[in-house]
Formats: C-alpha cells, structure tokens, sequence
C-alpha cells in the first residue's frame, strides 16, 4: 500500500524498481520471540503476585475478624456466667463510651401479654468504670441467664490493628421479672490491639429491644399427642461411601392431611427408617395406623403428600424413596372396618424412579381439572458434591402431566422446568394473576427459579419461561424452602424464601470475595468454576461482593409490586432472623387478619461451644481443592463438634402496616414458647382439633418430632374455608378466596406441597380480629374461572363451598380440647 504522501508518478515502473535491501540478520529475528516470551513470563509473575497479594490481604482481614469473633465468645461466655471480672478483661484501660441503656427501657407496645421494650441510653459518655457498672446492674435484674451471644455483625475497618471497628450483635435470653425475655442490640463499637487480643476502646448502641412474655401462646404437646419420637437417619446414608455425606442430616418434611375425610387434620412423618401414618382421633392423641393403611416399609422418605389425583374424593399418597423409585399409593377409601388402605400404584403411574427427590407439590398446571405432579431433586450424594457456593450440577427436576386414573406422563422437556439445581423447595402458585399456576423453586448453593407459565399455545402444549431475573427473584443463598402467599393484604401474592443467615455474614466482604477468585486460579479450580461465574455476571453484572453478601444474609421476603415483578423488603420488613432455616411459610396464629411467619432452624448438633462454621467457610476461600475433594462434608471431618446446632425455631409475629405503610415483622418465639431448640426441619400447619386456632407440627433431624397446640387465650374471630373441585381439580388446588372483613381484604390460595418437604393444610384460615362477619367472600376457581360471591358469612365457623353451587355449607367437625 502506499503511503498517503506519496503519488503514483513519483515511482519508478514495477519492473524497473530498485533490488529490495537486504534482510535483517537472523539473529535479529530471533530476538522478537525473546522479548515476546519474556513479556509473557513477566505478566504471568504479575498477576500471579496480584493473585498471591488478593490472598494475603484476605487472610488478613479474616485473621482480623477472627480475632474479634475470639474476645467476643469469651465476652458472652463471662455475662453467662455472671463473670463482671471475665468482662472487665476485654475494656481498654481508657475506655470511653456512652451508656448502652441496658437497664433503661421504655414500652414499645404490648399485645397477647408480649410486651416490647426499647433500649434509651442515657446522655453523655461513661468511662471504664461506669461501663462495667452498667452490665453490673443488668445482669442483677436478670433472675436466670439461658444463653449469651456477642457476636460479630460487620467489619467496618480492620487495615489498622490499632484501630479496628464494627458491629456487634448482642443476644441474652433469660427471666426479668419473672418473664421470660429475649434482649437483643447491635453495638457500633471500636477495638485497639492489646497484649490479650483486641481490648474495647468505645462502644455506642446503634439499637437494642426486650421482648417480654406472659402466658406461652403456644403448648408442645408432642409427647401426650404420641408424635414425639425421634428422627432417624436412613440406612443408605450410612451403609455406603458417599461424597456429600452432610446429606444424612437434611431430610425432614411432615405432612398434613385428612386422609380419611373425617375432619380432623391427621399427620404423616417420614423417616428414614419407617415412616408413620397417624390418624387423628380427636381427642388430643393420634393413632399410628401405617401397617392397617398398607403404608409399612417406608424407609429414605423425605416427603409425603396427600393429593386425590384420580378425582374419587379420597387423598393418595406419593413418597419420595431417596436411593428407590418413588411410589404412588391410591387410596381405596373406607374399608369396611372403617378404615382408610392405600395400594402401590407406581407401575402403571408413569412416574419415574427419579432418584434423590427431596420436595414435591402438586397444581393444575394445564387447567385440565386435574393435578399434576413436579418434583423436585437434590445432587446424587454417592458420586456429587455441590460444585462451589453457587451449583448447577444438581439432578434435574422434573414434571408430570396427569393423564387421569392415576396415570401421569413426563414433559418435562416440553415445559422448559427441568430445574439444574440442588432443589429444596417448590411452590405452585399464581403470582402475575392471570389464571394459571406459576412456579417457584428453591435451590441450595445457589439462586431460586421463577417460571412463568405462559398458557396453552394452541396446540395442548403448556411451556414455562425462567423470568427470574426480570422479575428480580433471584434469592441467591442456600435455599431451602418456599411459601407463598399475601403477607401485606394488597391482593398479591408474595414469596418466602428459607436460607442460610450464617452467623459470619461479615466474612462476606470484598477481600474475602478477592481471595477466593484468586485462589480458584492459583488452585487450578477455575476450569470448572468459571462458567458458574459467568452465569452470576449474565444475572448480577459485576457485583460479586453483593451477591457473595446475599448468600450469606438468610431468609429473603419478596414482596410482589404487581406487573411481574418483586421487591426484596427482607431487611426493612425486619423478615431474616438469624439461623439455618428449613421449612417456613405465612400463617394468621393470632387471628389478626395479618400473616405472620415460623421457620423451622438447626442443623448438626455438636457440643456445645465448638461451633465449625468459621473455621469450615475459611476452608472453602482458601483451599479449594480441598473443598472439591468432598473431604470437609464429610461428618467424621466434625469431631463431634456443631454446625448451627443447638439454634431455635423463630416466630415473626406480623405488625400490620406501619407508618409508611410497609408491613414489619417482630421475633417473639421466646415470649410465644415457639423457639423450640429441636434441631427442626418441615413445618405442617392446620387447626387439628377444629377450634378456629393454627397448630403447628415440627419435624425434627436426629431429634424428637414436636406438635405445638396454640392456646392463645386471647378471643379473636376466625372463619375457615374448605373447597370442593368439579370441574377443576377436586382438592381445589389453585383456587384463590378472597376475604373482607374488619376493613382488611385478605386473600388466601390453596396450595399442596411447600415449604421444606411437607404439606399444610388445604382448608384456608381467616383470622378476623373484631369482626363478627365477613362482608364479602370471594371464590376464584383455576380450572373453570368460575367466580362465586358470599355476602355477610357469619364468622367461628367451618364452611364448605362447591365449585359452581351457590350456598354455603356449614361443617361440624369433631373438635376436642388437645391434653
């Protein structure tokens, strides 16, 4: 070519143009390929000294917490034990603070006997001295101290040993009074280096509350009830080598269900031995009927759900198996001794062995009037382990059409919601209002699913689309359950996601984040991890740190804002209490008309004070290989030590619309008698002994099974609702009721199969506060978009309504006081 300057006149003729000059000496063209590699090597030791200073600097800042997270134990250890001189150790001699106003408490509010109180500091700043004597005085009003936690909430600069800050959680749970009261506070607070550890140099209450109670709201009547037997692990979990042998302490759901019709709410718990039928007989005991309802020999089950697939008015029963093939069971109804048998159906079901199913619900997907099944799976623990925090390698879910007489057929494929991930939960449910069951599943190690169901095309065929990201569901965490369901009265439907909130959230920082990208290079692990990182670009763009936070921060409540799209409000509704949560849902316990939330927590047990948990998350971020190798899930790697053991269930009782409008939610499971310490897993919900009041079942791992009776004294109205399919599904799952009553509009709709492997009831519960009546009530049938209307139904009752008949019926049940 020629240069730009130059004419073509300017040369000489091709032919006649000058002999080209010599070339360069061979030598010379050798040294590109020098200069090019030694360039090379030289970017290869930079980044590798990038890589190896993003490593040092994390191990400096984990080391920095951790020192923290040390002279904190041993601070809660000392007010425990009443220990002032334990406590004093930990001041710096020129300590200067405020008052954290630990024995200055103002009310809140009081309601059911639960008094709410608010820490006031008062002004001006207290030295040492008057530090110490403050905590003096607030252990003395404390007639017993259970348990004591200072923990480490955030770190807000840790570069300097001389002058480290964060955020403490405090939490005491004790006897003021004579009532049992849970404290809890958050402490901004500043630390130098001393000979000991790092010493207390200030220290200011951001916020701190007492929750007080009266009377427990809540009795466990689990033993008189003859439920409470202990939880045990399946055979297969320990018969057999397995990579992911934390698997054995996973199962858990309950179920739910009147399987007999006769009124009364009876229960199913699997085991992993032999799972139980129990018929409820009403007067407060339930009677275990497994070998007379043909269901003996159950073992790996980790759900149970009762659903009349084939439309006779009797309930069937499918199981998961875990290393079998699942099993459909139809019932044959009432025997002529009265009682309920079931028969194996599984051969000419349809359904497939689909190993390793851990959740299942059923909907009316296609609106073809009857229910159709999707199952949810976890990874094969024999030869998988989650491939990092954030895994896709799971066993695909799948999905069944039911094709009537119990027959069903896999279209998976077809619909798009062969779901990759280690599913936990799943939920039915219609979140964009326009007729047809959409659906949500949770994940572990990973993000939950949103699919929409975009309705026949024409040709008989129904397909999904995953919208998760568009309508901002991503929930990144370790899922384990949903629920859905309008905890806010607007008439849309929300969603509840149960995570992990781990108790070292502030690990999750920036350094922590760089140091485990680099030592996925520096380890050689990034060939398979790399496409799971680009997969969390396409949803979250560059903000790791965030979603690394995200999975760390625990339960997620998604508040639907209509057009296809949600909020998360977890932080501002006050909706994640910290723990390892399994099943967990909305439920009225106190017939206020506002939803409240119970999540079931725990997880390995271990002895006490020798929690794993730091000490395994410092493992995963800095030897990866490790982690790959399965080695850390295994349970010998514990040494008896507890994993989030020893933790309590939450109760989050709703406080209604604030001043903005916004509903919020406070814990009061110690002040409810609720917190139970079981190591807890599925949750099933339903009025067992027909009184107007929610019960609550509580399955446990490697524990006893709990069934705590709500007692709440206090006199509130209530109104139930049980419906009857025709032309849709005869279980009514789908069917939305809308009801208005006391200036609250509250929706409800039914659902099989949610939260942690387990099944509620399906029978909907208003709570109406004051009101005697519900001034309109409205039915929304799936399958027929028939619309039936009620006017000024009498509340404190049971009421039957038949798709298409415009009456309602009153049901008079057997209802007995539980022991």
């Amino acid at each position: 070519m020629l240069p730009l300057s130059a004419k073509p006149e300017d040369l000489a003729p091709f032919e006649e143009a000058p002999e080209p000059p010599a070339a360069p000496a061979p030598r010379r063209r050798r040294r590109a390929p020098l200069v090019l590699a030694l360039a090379l090597v030289a970017l290869a030791a930079s980044c590798w000294a990038l890589l190896a200073h993003a490593e040092r600097r994390g191990r400096r800042f984990f080391a920095a917490g951790r020192g923290l997270v040390a002279v904190l134990d041993e601070v809660g250890q000392a007010l425990q034990a009443r220990d002032l001189a334990g406590v004093a150790e930990h001041y710096a001699p020129g300590y200067r603070g405020r008052p954290l106003g630990l024995t200055r408490l103002l009310p809140v509010d009081e309601k059911d006997g639960v008094a709410t109180l608010r820490w006031a500091p008062a002004a001006g700043t207290a030295g040492r001295a008057a530090a110490l004597a403050e905590w003096r005085d607030y252990l003395a009003r404390l007639e017993a101290i259970e348990e004591v936690g200072v923990h480490l909430h955030r770190v807000e600069a840790w570069e300097d040993p001389r002058d480290l800050r964060a955020i403490l959680r405090f939490e005491l749970l004790g006897t003021s009074g004579g009532r049992p009261v849970i404290d809890r506070a958050l402490v901004r607070a500043r630390f130098a280096a001393a000979g000991g550890g790092p010493a207390l140099v200030e220290a200011t209450l951001v916020e701190g509350e007492r929750v007080a109670g009266g009377r427990p709201h809540f009795a466990d009547v689990g033993p008189a009830a003859e439920i409470a037997f202990r939880n045990r692990t399946y055979p297969g979990f320990l018969n057999q080598p397995l990579r992911f042998g934390m698997i054995r302490y996973g199962p858990g759901g309950i179920t739910a269900a009147d399987f007999d019709n006769d009124g009364l709410y009876d229960l199913f718990v699997p085991d992993g031995v032999a799972s139980r039928l129990f018929r409820n007989t009403g007067d407060g005991r339930f009677a275990d009927v497994t070998a007379a309802a043909g269901l003996a020999g159950l073992d790996g089950v980790s759900v149970g759900l009762f659903a009349d697939v084939d439309g006779d008015g009797w309930r069937d029963l499918f199981v998961s198996r875990t290393f079998r093939p699942n099993q459909l069971f139809l019932s044959r109804g009432r025997d002529a001794a009265g009682g309920v048998r079931f028969a194996d159906a599984t051969a000419r079901s349809g359904l497939g062995a689909d190993c390793c199913t851990t959740v299942a619900s059923f909907a009316d997907y296609d609106l073809d009037g009857d229910l159709d099944l999707y199952v949810g799976r976890y990874l094969d623990p024999r030869t998988q382990i989650p491939t990092t925090f954030y895994a896709r390698n799971g066993e695909p879910n799948q999905l069944y059409r039911n094709d009537g007489g119990g027959r069903f057929t896999n279209v998976t494929a077809a619909a798009g919601v062969g779901e990759p991930g280690l599913s936990l939960g799943s939920v039915w449910g219609d979140y964009d209002d326009d007729g047809d069951p959409d659906l949500y599943v949770v994940n572990d190690f990973g993000r939950s699913t949103l699919y929409r169901n975009d309705g026949d095309d024409g040709s008989g065929r129904v397909a999904f689309t995953d919208v998760t990201v568009a309508a901002g569901t991503l929930a990144y965490g370790a899922g384990m359950s949903a629920s859905f369901g309008d905890y806010d009265n607007d008439g849309l439907f929300d969603l509840y996601v149960a995570d992990i909130r781990s108790e070292h959230g502030w690990f999750a920082e920036a350094p922590t984040v760089a140091r485990y990208m680099a030592n996925s290079f520096r380890q050689g692990v990034w060939r398979t991890d790399m496409p799971l990182y680009f997969e969390i670009f396409r949803q979250s763009g560059f903000g790791f740190v965030e979603v690394f936070q995200k999975m760390a921060s625990g339960n997620t409540l998604l508040r639907n804002r209509g057009g296809g799209r949600f909020e998360d409000v977890t932080w501002e509704a006050g909706a994640n209490p910290l723990g390892w949560f399994w099943g967990s849902g909305f439920y009225d316990f106190d017939n206020d008309g506002w939803q409240d939330i119970y999540s079931a927590n725990g997880w390995v047990y271990g002895r006490r004070g020798s929690e794993i948990e730091l000490e395994f998350l410092d493992q995963v971020v800095g030897d990866q290989r490790t982690y790959k190798s399965g080695r850390l899930f295994d349970p010998a790697s514990f040494r008896g030590r507890s994993w989030h053991g020893w933790e309590r269930n939450r109760h989050l009782r709703s406080l209604g619309p604030g001043r903005d409008g916004c509903v919020g939610f406070r814990e009061i499971g110690r002040a409810a008698g609720t917190d139970l310490l079981r190591n807890s897993r599925g949750i099933a919900v339903a009025d067992f002994w027909n009184r107007g009041a929610l019960d609550i079942a509580v399955a446990a791992s490697t524990d006893r099974h709990a069934l705590l009776r709500n007692q709440l004294a206090t006199p509130r109205n209530w109104l139930q609702v049980e419906l009857v399919g025709t032309r849709s599904n005869r279980d009514a799952v789908g069917a939305r009721v809308t009801a208005r009553a006391g200036g609250i509009t509250q929706s409800r709709e039914v659902v099989l199969g949610d939260g942690y492997g387990s099944q509620n009831a399906l029978r909907l519960h208003f709570g109406l506060g004051g009101a005697a009546a519900v001034d309109e009530l409205v039915v929304r049938w799936p399958a027929s978009g028939i619309v039936q209307r009620f006017a000024g139904v009498a509340g404190n009752r049971i009421v039957e309504i038949t798709e298409g008949a415009d009456r309602l019926v009153e049901k008079r049940y057997p209802a007995r006081p539980a022991p």
